[in-house]
């Protein structure tokens, strides 16, 4: 009777053991960040804008008083949130702000007037 004990747990303890390793390494998978290419980009015919976006250290940048176009690239961007917000420094023109992802349009946004704004943001 005893042998049969034996080999009774040490077939559940095998089981329990694959059942824990296969769990680390799914979760592990499971876990990992894509590195995407995030490009934000501001166009319109207003003169000049300031812009915040978040970056891929999972920080915030801020340009002032930027000329349009503007276009910021990243590769390798690892952070999951994604920011950006655009701001008309003068007192007319349409502002369009748009995210990419891996090359394809994330969120975009327009906005008209003098003074406005515009922002867009998510988890890609």
């Amino acid at each position: 009777m005893r042998p049969k004990n034996l080999r009774t747990i040490g077939i559940t303890s095998l089981a329990i053991t694959c059942l824990f390793v296969m769990i680390c390494i799914g979760t592990n998978i499971a876990c990992q960040q894509r590195m995407d290419n995030v490009t934000y980009e501001v166009t319109g015919d207003a003169e000049s804008v300031d812009v915040t976006l978040s970056n891929d250290n999972g920080g915030q940048e801020q340009y002032n008083d930027v000329p349009l176009p503007f276009r910021m690239d990243y590769g390798g961007f690892n952070e999951r949130y994604v920011y950006l917000y655009a701001y008309n420094n003068g007192d007319s023109g349409t502002i369009t702000i748009s995210i990419y992802v891996n090359g394809n349009l994330f969120k975009t946004a327009t906005s008209s007037g003098p003074y406005t704004n515009a922002v867009v943001y998510g988890n890609k």
